[in-house]
């Protein structure tokens, strides 16, 4: 491996399927550092990492780990974890997370002047998505505003909360999301498409407003700071759903 960069190194982990019961191991990682780990980063996104396939009854189902990805490329450091720690959020702030990827002095400049879009979420499709969007040269700011939009949209329609949205892919000229509704299990996933050229429009429109995205007040970007922002109160919304 070029630069003396070694691959991360996998974890076995004792899993549980929730569908049948069955108990095996399963191979997982705690960090993922490009561009030593692209084929990590390619499962991920697959969703053949953190996504487990029962070899008992075939069901596929998600983990809820803890991983630091870091893609020194294009400065993004994603944190996902099981568990809505206070003290994470303030690691990254410091630049104390994820040190184990530290090899430089420089990198540990980097990382406590905030030269890293830095983010923490509590969900593996949400953080399969966040490096999705960095991978794509998307803002997720911008991204997080459309999501909440169309979730508003999404409940009017189908006259039900959305638990959860997500970007499931943008390779090409339209933009596919997920968003599972409901109030409990099991939620019903519903599939939405919309040009491209949405997400440009919200950019046009909203981008000036924010700041620059390795501040700190955007390690916690997702529908919560979305709505909390205030950018889309009596704001048309700019999406057609389909009928």
């Amino acid at each position: 491996m070029s630069g003396g960069i070694k691959r991360s190194e996998a974890v076995p982990m004792a899993v549980a399927c929730p569908f049948c019961g069955t108990e095996f191991e399963y191979e997982t990682y705690v960090e993922i550092t490009l561009p030593a780990d692209r084929r990590l980063k390619k499962r991920l996104l697959n969703k053949d990492l953190f996504y487990p396939v029962c070899p008992s009854c075939g069901e596929q189902f998600k983990l809820k780990p803890n991983c630091v990805y870091r893609d020194d490329s294009r400065m993004v450091l994603v944190v996902v974890t099981d568990g809505k720690s206070t003290e994470i959020a303030r690691m990254m702030k410091t630049g104390s997370a994820g040190l184990r990827n530290v090899r430089t002095e420089v990198d540990l400049e980097n990382l406590v002047k905030g030269s890293y879009k830095r983010r923490l979420v509590y969900d593996i499709d949400a953080f399969r998505e966040k490096i999705l969007l960095f991978d794509g040269g998307y803002d997720d700011r911008i991204m997080e505003l459309m999501k909440y939009s169309l979730s508003q949209l999404l409940e009017k329609e189908h006259r039900a909360p959305v638990y959860r949205i997500f970007l499931e892919d943008a390779s090409g000229s339209r933009l596919t999301f997920t968003a599972f509704m409901g109030i409990s299990v099991p939620f019903e996933p519903v599939t939405i498409e919309t040009p491209g050229s949405v997400y440009f429009e919200y950019r046009k429109k909203y981008m000036g407003r924010l700041g620059k995205p390795e501040m700190d007040e955007y390690i916690l970007t997702d529908l919560k700071w979305a709505k909390k922002s205030g950018l889309l109160e009596g704001e048309d919304p700019g999406f057609l759903l389909p009928s």
